[in-house]
């Protein structure tokens, strides 16, 4: 497992997140975080390109008005700023963190625990992390196609002597426009960054899954150990060990909700705004083509699940702690003791579940309120917005031509085209 989870971030390393050394040898043991290292060096470089661009964003919609698809902008570069910065903050104690996590497992490695590890969890670490990164890489894919048939578009409706590459940078990074003219040396700069702010948004949820997945697997672990002796008498030693256990890694999950607790809440934050905002757009235009629309629907429909996979993932700590208070329930009166009395009322009492910042706990009742939240929300959208008058925009013309007389004001020019 802890293999895999120095994999999960070396990749990460790549769009700046977990600036940790010595990811690449492999060994926990060799874990250190060094303020003079290329990790650090590399992810303070993108912060920095990434928090200039924030100001500009904010700047350019000073000068032009805020509304609330700009509101989105800030939104998106905040949340990203936020989660770069959170992570980085967790990097700093995650080596500790890691050595800890290998010290509660190594009780799971011996007898009787892996009689009881009944599927691979390897296996499902890579496929929960595979369909959520491949998920936000398709989404990706598909936004950036959309804006080269916009751009391409654009410039056939508005007869422009432009490039696409030329149209797309104006049109998608307005506000960069107001400090920098379009070069075409920075596109791949400015796709860069855009995948380093996109990373995060499904990383966080990536993250989450992948730590609950692997603290889930020792809470089973106990589960299944205690069901295979439910109703029988078991002597008091044998409830001794399990709670010891059980408190362990609570210890464990404690620690980790500590310092993982401002990003689980940015998670469910960014993704109920997100699927607020884009339910909200589904009222207005989406596009002329059905690359806009798939782009769209797309994006929704996979936010929505990957929203509900991992709070749900999440929420099987709280599950498999109900499954053990259930089993508790049939121990024999003979066999009942100090042990199992402290073990089913430390259980009844603590919640085993990771919080967000202390607002709201992990579990399939924070899936149904959400659940209910938005369907609420959409009904009221419905019901102030009339679906019948609305028009798919055809002319991107006019877009142009707003954009002009918007980039004229903010710098002042006489309101030159290009031609």
């Amino acid at each position: 497992m802890f293999d895999d989870f120095l994999l999960f971030l070396f990749i990460s390393q790549i769009f700046a997140l977990f600036p940790i050394s010595n990811v690449y040898h492999g060994s926990i043991a060799r874990l250190r975080y060094k303020w003079l290292s290329l990790p650090v060096a590399y992810a303070s470089a993108i912060m920095i390109l990434n928090f200039l661009e924030f100001v500009v964003v904010i700047y350019y919609n000073f000068v032009t008005g805020i509304n609330f698809h700009s509101l989105s902008t800030i939104a998106l570069f905040l949340v990203c700023l936020l989660e770069h910065y959170f992570f980085w903050r967790l990097s700093s104690k995650w080596p500790k963190l890691m050595k800890q996590w290998r010290q509660a497992e190594e009780v799971f490695f011996r007898t009787p625990y892996p009689n009881y590890l009944t599927f691979n969890m390897k296996f499902w670490l890579w496929l929960w992390y595979t369909v959520i990164m491949c998920g936000g890489l398709m989404e990706h894919c598909l936004l950036v196609f959309n804006f080269f048939q916009n751009a391409d578009l654009e410039r056939t409706q508005c007869n422009l002597n432009v490039s696409n590459w030329e149209i797309l940078y104006y049109r998608e990074r307005p506000h960069l426009r107001l400090v920098i003219p379009f070069q075409y040396w920075m596109l791949p700069l400015l796709e860069w960054l855009d995948l380093t702010l996109a990373y995060p948004r499904n990383f966080t949820d990536a993250f989450i899954a992948l730590v609950s997945v692997g603290l889930a697997t020792r809470f089973r672990q106990i589960y299944l150990r205690i069901r295979h002796v439910q109703g029988k008498p078991m002597p008091s030693i044998f409830w001794l060990e399990t709670r010891e256990h059980y408190l362990m890694l609570k210890k464990l999950l404690r620690d980790l909700n500590k310092e993982m607790s401002v990003l689980i809440f940015l998670s469910g934050a960014n993704n109920m705004y997100f699927i607020c905002c884009q339910l909200f757009n589904s009222f207005t235009n989406i596009g002329v083509d059905w690359v806009a629309e798939m782009a769209f629907w797309y994006s929704l429909l996979y936010n929505i699940f990957r929203t509900i996979l991992t709070f749900s993932l999440a929420s099987m700590l709280d599950e498999y702690t109900r499954k053990i208070i259930i089993c508790l329930r049939d121990v024999p009166s003979r066999s009942w003791c100090t042990e199992t009395q402290r073990f089913s009322q430390q259980l009844a009492v603590d919640v085993t579940a990771f919080t967000a910042a202390g607002l709201f706990t992990l579990t399939r009742k924070l899936i149904l309120a959400m659940a209910s939240t938005v369907v609420t929300y959409q009904l009221m959208v419905s019901n102030v917005i009339n679906e019948g008058a609305i028009k798919q925009e055809t002319n991107y013309c006019k877009h142009y031509e707003r954009f002009e007389e918007t980039f004229a004001a903010a710098a002042g020019d006489n309101g030159e085209q290009i031609s």
